[in-house]
């Protein structure tokens, strides 16, 4: 299976990427409604800089910000 990340393409084994699909689908099941693109990019991005200990401040900030819009 192959995805795209900034235009370079990803290979992803097949014994890999079928596990992963079957959580989501269990998540999705759960939660309805998959995330959006918007929802998906800043999930990466904020675990981006959560591993990151001079950011991992703001980061939490911005999540807190993010709920508190989301829930307006």
């Amino acid at each position: 299976m192959a995805a795209s990340k900034q235009g370079v393409p990803v290979v992803i084994p097949g014994d890999v990427w079928q596990p992963l699909m079957e959580i989501r689908a269990q998540l999705d099941s759960e939660c309805p409604g998959a995330p959006t693109p918007i929802e998906e990019l800043l999930r990466e991005v904020i675990g981006h800089y959560k591993r990151c200990e001079k950011a991992v401040g703001e980061a939490d900030d911005f999540c807190r910000r993010a709920q508190a819009w989301k829930s307006r």
